[in-house]
C-alpha cells in the first residue's frame, strides 16, 4: 500500500489587511444567520439537514469561508527564486548570424 503524504497546513492571513476585516465580519454574520436557520430547521431535538433555507445558509458561509483562505494564499509572501545569468555563448552565435546575413 502506498504511504500517504501529510497535507500542508493552511495558511493563516494576516488580521490586519482590509480584506481579511471585510471577509471575517461576512462570515461572523454568515454564522448567526446559519444559527438561526438551524434552530428553525430543527424539529423534535432533529435537525432538518435537507431544508432549502439551512442548506443555502451552510453554502454562504462555506463560501465566504472559501474566499478567505484564497485570500490567505494571495497575501502569502513569496520566495522568488534568483536565477543564475543566461551564458555567453548565444550572444556570438547571434551575432555570426546576423554578420551572414550581410553578405
Amino acid at each position: 500500500m502506498a504511504k500517504s503524504k501529510e497535507k500542508k497546513p493552511h495558511p493563516k492571513p494576516p488580521m490586519d489587511v482590509k480584506t481579511v476585516i471585510a471577509i471575517n465580519k461576512l462570515i461572523e454574520d454568515r454564522k448567526g444567520k446559519l444559527a438561526k436557520r438551524k434552530e428553525a430547521a430543527t424539529k423534535d431535538g432533529k435537525v432538518n439537514r435537507l431544508d432549502p433555507k439551512l442548506r443555502v445558509a451552510k453554502k454562504r458561509l462555506k463560501r465566504a469561508q472559501r474566499k478567505l483562505l484564497s485570500e490567505a494564499y494571495r497575501l502569502q509572501p513569496h520566495k522568488t527564486g534568483i536565477k543564475p545569468p543566461a551564458p555567453a555563448a548565444p550572444a556570438p552565435v547571434a551575432a555570426a548570424a546576423e554578420g551572414e546575413k550581410k553578405e
